[in-house]
Formats: structure tokens, sequence, C-alpha cells
């Protein structure tokens, strides 16, 4: 078996035919402008499993395109990671709380942490959605013309 060396950027362009592909067939750039900016929103959320669900319950009660929430919920994995702490921090400064870190092993320190932290990504979230749902649109709107 003969090596090829490292293909650049595949992955990238394996996104980018799976979006020009859901353009054509039919589906809104609203629409999937929407999915896409939920599926990172909501999969930056910072309690883990969570985000699968909220992605599947909008997908439903939205009726936005499941297969895209769910791979960019997937894709933003590495940044719900990485946000979680910077969440926590965020949201003990908003509750003007003392550092959990010494009551972690507690339920009650593991609810009260759970509760800063989502409340700190709400704060993120719906500023975040609305504006990545409209740049979004417009690089869409941009694409589906410059493909037709």
């Amino acid at each position: 078996m003969k090596f090829s060396g490292p293909k650049q950027f595949s992955g990238s362009r394996r996104l980018a035919a799976r979006l020009s592909g859901w353009l054509k067939e039919g589906i809104s750039t609203e629409t999937l402008a929407l999915s896409i900016a939920l599926g990172f929103v909501l999969g930056v959320c910072p309690l883990f499993g969570v985000p699968t669900v909220l992605c599947g319950l909008a997908a439903v009660a939205l009726r936005l395109n499941f297969p895209a929430l769910q791979m960019v919920n997937y894709l933003v994995y590495p940044l719900q990671l990485a946000m979680v702490l910077p969440f926590a921090r965020f949201g003990e400064r908003l509750f003007g709380a003392v550092r959990l870190s010494r009551g972690w092993g507690t339920a009650t320190g593991l609810g009260t942490l759970a509760l800063h932290t989502t409340a700190a990504w709400l704060c993120f979230a719906v500023p975040a959605g609305v504006l990545s749902y409209f740049v979004l649109r417009h690089i869409l709107r941009r694409h589906r013309h410059a493909v037709s």
C-alpha cells in the first residue's frame, strides 16, 4: 500500500460539501443557518450529555435539520470541554459566590456549580446564537447564489 501523504483540509472539504448538498436539496438558508447556530450554542452547554438532548429537542420542536444540528454539536465538543472552567468562573462572579473548588465533592456543591455554570452559559448562548444565526444566514445566502 502506497502512502499518499496527508490530506490537508479533507475534513473541511467534506463539511463544505455536506452543507452545499443540504442547500441543493432545498433546505432553506434560514433553516440551515438556525440549525448550525443552535448546534453551536447548544453544543457548548457545560452539562455533559445535555447538548445532544437539547439538539434533539430543538430539531423536533423547530423542525430543523437534525443531522446538521448534531454534526455541529459533535464538532464543538472540544470547545465544550474548554469552556467548562471559564463558564464556572463567570457563573461564580455572576452570583458573587466563592470558588467552589473545595465543595465539588458534595451534592450541594455540584448542584450549585452546575447552576452557576449553566447561568453563565445562557449569558453566552443567547447573544452568540443570535449573532451566529445572522452571520451564517448571510454566508449561506451568498454561497447559495454562487452555487446556483
